[in-house]
């Protein structure tokens, strides 16, 4: 039984650290979903502000697909953001197992250290009983 339980927590362990890394993941990719709406946001204000297009008509034309594309990296922004707040629960439920484990090793390991505690001082006794 120990051995399965140390295996188990060492399990936990992995698990938890694999979570950790999905959540570095996760926020790494919302804020690259971030930056290419703020980027996106730009084009479009700095493409506003040109004061004589090349060509008439070109911003009005080029409009409708630039929001549209905003609209999409606002969209991958919310799944990320969504998918980060996945990841924050797994790591959590993740921890919570690790703990638990790492709780009954440990209420293990002072039942082990009671019990040998009560064997010794048994042992010291034994004598004395005798007489």
């Amino acid at each position: 039984m120990a051995d399965a339980l140390a295996k188990l927590a060492r399990l936990r362990r992995l698990e938890a650290e694999a979570a950790k890394r999905d959540l570095a993941v996760a926020i790494a990719a919302e804020r690259a979903a971030q930056r290419a709406t703020v980027q996106a946001q730009a084009a479009v204000a700095l493409e506003a502000r040109v004061p004589l297009p090349a060509a008439p008509g070109a911003f009005a034309a080029w409009l409708p697909a630039a929001a549209q594309a905003i609209a999409g990296c606002k969209s991958a922004e919310t799944k990320a953001a969504l998918d980060r707040n996945a990841a924050r629960l797994a790591l959590a439920q993740r921890l919570a197992a690790q703990k638990a484990v790492d709780t009954v090793l440990a209420d293990r390991t002072a039942a082990e250290r009671l019990e040998a505690a009560r064997r010794l001082e048994r042992s010291r006794d034994w004598p004395l009983r005798k007489e």
